[in-house]
C-alpha cells in the first residue's frame, strides 16, 4: 500500500511544487484492513484555493485506493495550530514519502 502511495506522490510531484507528502491513517498506524484506503497528506505551493479545483488536481494522477488531501504550507501550519485531526495524525504516525524535514519543520511548536 505504501508503494502505491509512493508512486502516486512521485507522479503528483511532476504536476505540483511539492513540499512533502506522507501516509497517515490506518496504513501509517498499522491497523488497516482489506477495506482501508491509503490516506495521503500532500503539501505543495500554489494549490488552487477552491476545494473542487484542488480535488480535481489531486485526481488527475491515478491512485487506486488513494484518498489524498492537500495543504499549502501555511494551511498546514494553521490546521496544526487548530488541532486538525489529519495533521495530528501527520505529527504522530506519518510514513513520510517526500520532504520529511520540511514537513516536520512546519509542525514544530514555536
Amino acid at each position: 500500500m505504501v508503494t502505491t502511495a509512493r508512486e502516486y506522490v512521485s507522479l503528483l510531484a511532476a504536476r505540483l511544487d511539492l513540499v512533502g507528502a506522507a501516509v497517515i491513517g490506518s496504513v501509517a498506524r498499522g491497523d488497516f484492513n482489506v477495506w482501508s484506503d491509503v490516506d495521503v497528506v500532500v503539501v505543495a505551493h500554489g494549490l488552487p484555493e477552491r476545494y473542487l479545483d484542488r480535488a480535481s488536481l489531486l485526481s488527475l494522477v491515478p491512485g487506486r485506493g488513494i484518498e489524498a488531501v492537500a495543504f499549502t504550507p501555511q494551511e498546514l501550519r494553521t490546521a496544526y495550530e487548530k488541532g486538525d485531526p489529519r495533521v495530528v495524525e501527520l505529527e504522530r504516525y506519518a510514513v513520510f514519502l517526500s520532504g520529511e524535514r520540511a514537513l516536520k519543520a512546519l509542525l514544530e511548536r514555536d
